[in-house]
């Protein structure tokens, strides 16, 4: 990845992961309004909002072809990320449905900004929610898309509440595939060249996971609060 870093910064309030899984049962529903207590910590990664400062290194990503390949947005140069970056450091929050919340995926070690995680509020009424996610290739091998990815979804599942999260991936994308396999989500639908994308037919798998199978997963941890 492009990009210096200054290092970590102190920073307080830390809400390590292991606090995340504890969370709301079904019958809360989905907490609204709902700002997440910031930085989430994992062993390696901190998830934080995103700041100013993240342009150089958010730049290195989106720029990227092959980070680019399988979201909906060709590879983004320093005019076009400005909005984008201003628009995540906004997203902060979620009230109701199509709401988003963005975060940055930092190492705790560096502070090297390495991927970008997205939570979309799509249905308050289902308890349902989306998450995406894109990485830079430069710390790919070292599992910290699937710890970041844990973390969402132990937020998604815990402080937030939901019921249900669902991620929909081009089918060609292996990778996302394998990850969302290895963290339990099921494909539920492949729809088979459902639509154009950048050029081509392309087909989408679906896939979700339940609260009451993530708290399975993650040993019963999923208690009311």
């Amino acid at each position: 990845m492009g990009g210096e870093s200054t290092g970590p910064q102190p920073r307080k309030n830390l809400t390590p992961v292991n606090q995340l899984t504890p969370g709301r049962c079904h019958d809360a529903g989905v907490r609204r309004p709902f700002t997440p207590d910031l930085p989430i910590q994992t062993p390696r990664l901190e998830l934080r909002a995103f700041e100013p400062d993240d342009r150089e290194s958010l730049l290195a990503i989106h720029s990227d072809p092959v980070a680019v390949r399988y979201v909906p947005y060709p590879p983004r140069d320093e005019a076009a990320l400005e909005p984008v970056l201003q628009r995540k450091m906004g997203n902060t929050g979620l009230t109701g449905d199509g709401d988003l919340l963005e975060l940055a995926v930092t190492v705790r070690d560096s502070g090297i900004l390495i991927g970008d995680l997205l939570t979309a509020l799509k249905s308050v009424e289902h308890e349902t929610v989306e998450i995406g996610y894109i990485f830079g290739g430069a710390h790919s091998g070292r599992g910290f898309a699937t710890e970041s990815v844990r973390a969402l979804l132990d937020l998604a599942f815990g402080m937030i509440g939901a019921r249900r999260v669902v991620a929909r991936v081009d089918d060609r994308n292996v990778r996302s595939l394998a990850l969302l396999d290895r963290l339990g989500l099921r494909p539920e639908a492949h729809l088979i060249e459902n639509e154009w994308f950048k050029g081509e037919l392309s087909s989408e798998v679906d896939l979700a996971i339940l609260a009451r199978e993530w708290r399975d997963r993650r040993g019963g941890g999923l208690a009311a609060e």
